[in-house]
Order: structure tokens, then C-alpha cells, then sequence
């Protein structure tokens, strides 16, 4: 399925009737693109898509903690508007064969001080009561709730998952991907029913067995008391976990502002300082002698040396043909005379000969005509050869050698001095040093209590599952003993096997789900992660769902190791593995897309993540997340653009075409 529109009216920052229409996907073009200014409403367009489609369930999502709905309801009326009714307007296609078309308006009002809420669900245009009054029921099998936070999201928030060390918050969508939620939902009503009809059929029982029974109970509460103390003592944990890691920070920056550890080491630095200034004056001396090598200044004319030296072998060579000439004279003057005795002079033979001898003779003149004003002995012109073919080249690597290390070292230096003149007290680093030390004890300390916490919990839960065992089996011999025409009998009996059948179901069911959803979360981290991304595969465990991530070599990944950018790409692949596992094939709404990602995991989102991720894709973006490269990049999957513009006088926003003033 996909939306079709979002009408909202009087809705928050929205005064009036604002419509956004959205279009399945045409080709590639999957995208709608929305931007505003932080504080402009983009949040409370995806905020509206939960409120129309789950209302009172999805007040603690919008808002963060437990509130009331009608307090919700209230907050959402826009203050500027001319009446106090609000409504929002939800249509959606069907993929099912006859192209079904579902419209949910969901109105309030203020009447007094009281607000009055209706909900109308329309099919094809026409209302169905059925559906209006049903609703809750049929939206958890259109879009389960616990499935909907896999396709809208706020990007921003969803980094709370990779911040969370034990995947805590979601565990429950893990859950519900699988279908355990509702298992579970199912078993807590057999329980109850149970519960009633056991409480019914106790008098009827032996004293014995009916004693244990209320002694295993009893146990079992205790049990769930003691998990739900565990659990709040780890959730007051937490959170002071997440102060001390905060004031580490902030101390560790103190303490490098302050020097570090040069203000522990000063006598180290002196020392480096005094072989530093040693090895310039090294180089220093080296650079004078390299400079007095008679060859150096040759260097400096190194192309005038070339020059000089080819005029003058050019010179010799002329010389040579010179002294040459009258022996090649004489030579000629005999060849042609043997042949002359072999041709005569009218032969077109000895003519051509003659021409060939005397071209030749003239050009040899011509050459040794040459000015040979200059010469070199035979060891200056080997001096010569050495320095235009070795020397020149091994003086310049020298050179550049000397002028390297001697900025190297000048650049050390001014470093270390910079260092040496600043403000930075021993004591205090000291002091601060200490502090940072006794903060990572403390730190050491709570994340041992944290898994302390987790390892009782995990021993409590099974306790008391072998507790249950223990009672289903007492409850079967009550049940036995008892009259077999008492539906009480009946409905203990039947309900016991149910339970422990179900639960069985559940780990069967987790086992066999974990392994696809495993290789859907790493195949979708390896999409859209860079190649050299830490993280090459996460485990799930079938019985705690707790996610392990694994490195190259097969070992355990701890979340301080990765960037804020691979956490993030994590927290996404998590969600898109999530979706895919779920079977749905749903529209993706993504508020703040860009929320702590560097500019290349930037990119694998944009030209990854947003064509693929659905059929339909709605991006709540500020004009500092999609611009640039970033816009060009997603140019081409854009099939409409909307801008949210806020009217200062009015304090409220309006959607309007385009994307920041531009067409996209």
C-alpha cells in the first residue's frame, strides 16, 4: 500500500487546511522531498501519520513519555486558529486487486473544557461504520504499531538504538517483527482466564496440591517482583551512566586544554627540544659543506653546463673531420682512378660516382670549417661527463633532502615551544588527571553493576519460567483429581497445554527468525556502509535477542569503536533489516535524514538508502541536510517537492510547491 495524501487542518503549527499529495513510485522515482526549517513542522507531519493511524497508542511515541491522550489532542489545536476543531486526513491505496482506496480522518474539538473526538474511516469514498468502529483492530493488520517505527522514523531518534549498549529498545520490535508480541499478548489473557478459573476450582482440590500451587504462585509474583525491580534498577543506571560519561568528556577536554600530559612531562619535551636543536645544527653543517662542494655552482647553471659541454664535443668533432680531410681526399682521388679504369669518363657509372665523392668531400670541408676556439683536456671533459650524467643529480637529491628534514625538524621545534609557553600548570594537569581516573573507575563500576543487573534478570526470567513448569505440572493433577464435568477442570486443563505450547512456539519461532534477520541487518549495513566499515556481521541470540556486532577477524565489537556515523548507518540497518524482515511493504518517512552522518556515509544514504528503501519514500529534510551535491544526487529520484514556509505574523506554517524557492 501507499499514501495518497496528508490533510491536515488546524494541526499544530498548521493554521487552515494544508494538503501534501504523494505519488507511489513512477519509474525511479520514489521520493518526495519536504523541507523546512528546524521548528517549521516536519516533525509534526510524521507525528500526524501516527496520530491518524494508531490515536491514544501513539501518544508516548510522539510526545517520549506516558501522557494524556486528550492533553495531546489539546496541545495539537493550532493557537491562531480561528475555531477550535482540528482534524487530520490520512488516504491510502491499497496493492490489493481492485486499487481499494482507505481514508481516515481523525477530528477534535475544544467544547468547553472538554475535547470531543471522532474517527472516520471511508472505503472508496464511502463511509464504513464497520471500520470506524473497528479500527484499532484492523490498523494492527494493515500496519502493526510495533512494525509502523520500521518505516516512519525520525533519524535523530533512532540513534538512541546504536547509543544503547543492549539494544534494550529493540528488543520489542525484534519481537514483533517475529510475532512474539502477540504470542505473548495471547499468553498473558490464557493466564489470566487460568488464574480465574484455578481460583474457582481450589476448594474442589486437595489441600496438598492446592497448597503448592499457591506456594509456586506466590513464588512466580515474587519472581516477576524481583524482574521488575531488576529492570528498575538497571533504568536508574543508565542514565547515570550516561551523565558520568558525559562529565569524562568534558574532563578529558579540560585536561588536554590544559596541556595533557605535556604538563606531566615538561622534562621529556626539554630533552626532545635539545636533540632537535642537535639535529638542526647536524643539518645545518651539512648544508655548509654541501655547499662548498666545487660542483654546487655548477648547479645553479646546470642547463648553461649542458650547453657548453655539447658545443664543445661539437668542436672536437669538428677538428677530427679537419685533420681527417686530406687523407679522405686523397682516398677518393684513388678510388676514382681505379675506376676510372674500369669506366670511362662519359659512363653514366663513373659520373654518378664522381658526383656521390664530391658531395661528400664538400660536406666534410663544410663541418671542419667549424670555429674551434674551445677545447677541454680529456680530464676536464670527463669531470664534465661525471657531473652532467651523477653529480648534479645526487647534489639536488641532497639538496632536497637537508631542506625536507630541516622543516621537519624546524616545524618539531616551534611545536614543542608552542607546548612549552603555554599556560598549562603541572599540578592542575595532575589534578585533572586523577579526576579523569577516578571518573573511569566510577564509569568501570556502573557498567559492571549494568551487567550485573542484565545477568540476574536473565537468571530470574529463567527461574521463573522452570517455576511455571512446575506449576503447569501441579495444575494438571488438580485438574486430574478433580470432576472431569467441571468446565473449571476443563478449561485449566486445556489452557496449561496451550501455555506450555506456546511457549515452546516462541523459542522455536525465535530460533528460526534470528538467522534471516541477522543476514538482513548485515546485508543491508555492508549496502550502505563505507568498504572499510568496522563492522563486517552481527549474531543475535535466539533466547535474549541481545545483538553482537563481529570485526574482520571474528571478534566482538564494543559501540565505543564505532564513528557516530557508523552508528548511525547501524541504527538505519537495523530498522531497513527490521522492514524487510517484517514482509510489509510499507511507505518510509524519514524525519532529520541526515542526523549525525559525515559527508560519505552522507552519500551511500542518499544514493542507497532513499531508492531503495521503499516504493515510497517521504524525506523531511532542513535546507542544511539535502543541498549541494547532496540535492543533485537525489535529483533524479524526486518525483514531488514541498517547502514548509512560516509566516512570522501569523506564527504558523503553509506547504507550498518546491523545494526552498526551486523545482526539483
Amino acid at each position: 500500500m501507499h499514501f495518497s495524501s496528508i490533510e491536515l487542518y488546524n494541526y499544530g503549527i498548521y493554521k487552515g487546511k494544508h494538503v501534501i499529495s504523494l505519488a507511489n513510485q513512477e519509474g525511479a522515482k520514489n521520493v518526495t522531498l519536504v523541507g523546512g526549517m528546524n521548528g517549521r513542522g516536519k516533525t509534526t507531519i510524521l507525528d500526524s501519520v501516527f496520530l491518524c493511524l494508531y490515536g491514544r497508542k501513539s501518544t508516548e511515541y510522539i510526545t517520549g513519555k506516558k501522557e494524556a491522550y486528550n492533553k495531546l489532542l489539546k496541545d495539537h489545536i493550532n493557537k491562531s486558529a480561528d475555531d477550535k476543531s482540528t482534524h487530520i486526513k490520512l488516504t491510502m491505496e491499497m496493492d490489493d486487486d481492485e486499487g481499494t482506496i482507505i481514508t481516515i480522518t481523525r477530528a477534535w474539538n475544544m467544547n468547553g473544557k472538554k475535547i470531543d473526538t471522532s474517527l472516520l474511516v471511508e472505503k472508496n469514498g464511502i463511509e464504513d461504520s464497520y471500520l470506524s468502529e473497528n479500527w484499532e483492530y484492523y490498523v494492527e493488520e494493515l500496519i502493526p504499531f510495533g512494525i509502523a517505527k520500521f518505516f516512519f522514523f525520525d533519524n535523530e531518534k533512532i540513534s538512541q538504538i546504536a547509543d544503547d549498549d543492549a539494544f534494550d529498545k529493540i528488543k520489542d520490535s525484534i519481537k514483533s517483527v517475529m510475532g512474539v508480541t502477540t504470542i505473548e499478548s495471547l499468553c498473558a489473557h490464557i493466564e489470566k482466564i487460568r488464574k480465574e478459573k484455578n481460583a474457582n476450582l481450589k476448594k474442589s482440590g486437595s489441600n496438598l496440591l492446592t497448597k503448592e500451587s499457591e506456594e509456586l504462585s506466590q513464588s512466580i509474583e515474587d519472581a516477576e517482583t524481583k524482574i521488575r525491580n531488576l529492570y528498575a534498577q538497571k533504568a536508574a543506571l543508565v542514565p547515570e551512566l550516561a551523565k558520568l560519561n558525559d562529565k569524562l568528556e568534558q574532563t578529558e577536554q579540560a585536561f588536554w586544554k590544559k596541556g595533557g600530559n605535556l604538563g606531566l612531562n615538561h622534562d621529556d619535551i626539554i630533552r626532545d627540544q635539545h636533540a632537535l636543536k642537535e639535529q638542526a645544527a647536524s643539518l645545518k653543517e651539512e648544508a655548509i659543506t654541501l655547499a662548498s662542494n666545487p660542483a654546487v655552482p655548477l648547479c645553479l647553471c646546470k642547463s648553461l653546463t649542458i650547453s657548453a659541454y655539447n658545443k664543445i664535443c661539437s668542436e672536437e668533432n669538428a677538428r677530427a673531420k679537419k685533420y681527417s680531410l686530406p687523407v679522405v681526399s686523397t682516398l677518393y682521388d684513388s678510388l676514382l682512378k681505379k675506376f676510372q679504369g674500369e669506366f670511362s669518363e662519359t659512363s653514366d657509372s663513373y659520373k654518378l660516382l664522381a658526383t656521390i665523392i664530391e658531395q661528400q668531400l664538400d660536406e666534410l670541408k663544410q663541418e671542419a670549417q667549424s670555429d674551434n676556439s674551445g677545447s677541454l683536456t680529456p680530464l676536464a671533459k670527463t669531470l664534465v661527463e661525471k657531473f652532467v650524467s651523477e653529480d648534479s643529480l645526487a647534489l639536488r637529491q641532497k639538496s632536497s633532502t637537508i631542506v625536507v628534514e630541516s622543516k621537519k625538524v624546524l616545524t618539531a621545534l616551534q611545536q614543542l615551544e608552542v607546548h612549552l609557553s603555554s599556560s598549562a600548570e603541572k599540578n592542575d594537569t595532575i589534578k585533572l588527571l586523577n579526576e579523569i581516573k577516578d571518573l573511569q573507575s566510577q564509569k568501570t563500576q556502573l557498567e559492571s553493576d549494568i551487567n550485573k543487573c542484565e545477568d540476574q534478570i536473565r537468571s530470574a526470567q529463567y527461574g521463573k519460567e522452570q517455576l511455571e513448569r512446575q506449576l503447569n505440572k501441579v495444575l494438571l493433577k488438580i485438574a486430574a483429581d478433580a470432576d472431569t464435568s467441571d468446565d473449571n477442570v476443563r478449561i485449566i486443563e486445556y489452557s496449561t497445554m496451550t501455555l506450555e505450547i506456546m511457549q515452546e512456539f516462541v523459542h522455536r519461532l525465535q530460533a528460526q527468525k534470528v538467522n534471516q534477520l541477522e543476514k538482513n541487518i548485515t546485508s543491508c549495513f555492508e549496502f550502505l556502509a563505507q568498504k572499510q566499515a568496522i563492522i563486517t556481521s552481527i549474531s543475535i541470540d535466539s533466547e535474549t535477542l541481545d545483538i553482537t556486532l563481529k570485526d574482520y577477524n571474528g571478534g566482538v565489537l564494543l559501540k565505543d569503536q564505532l564513528s557516530a556515523g557508523e552508528k548511525q548507518m547501524f541504527a538505519i540497518s537495523i530498522l531497513w533489516g527490521l522492514a524487510l524482515s517484517s514482509g510489509y511493504k510499507l511507505p518510509v518517512i524519514i524525519d532529520t535524514p541526515m542526523a549525525r552522518l559525515d559527508s560519505a556515509h552522507r552519500s551511500n544514504f542518499i544514493n542507497k538508502y532513499l531508492p531503495n528503501a521503499s516504493s515510497q519514500v517521504i524525506v523531511l529534510s532542513t535546507d542544511e541536510e539535502i543541498n549541494g551535491k547532496y540535492l543533485e544526487n537525489i535529483r533524479e529520484y524526486v518525483n514531488t517537492s514541498y517547502t514548509l514556509v512560516y509566516d512570522e505574523v501569523e506564527k504558523c506554517s503553509s506547504i507550498q510547491r518546491g523545494y526552498f524557492g526551486g523545482t526539483v
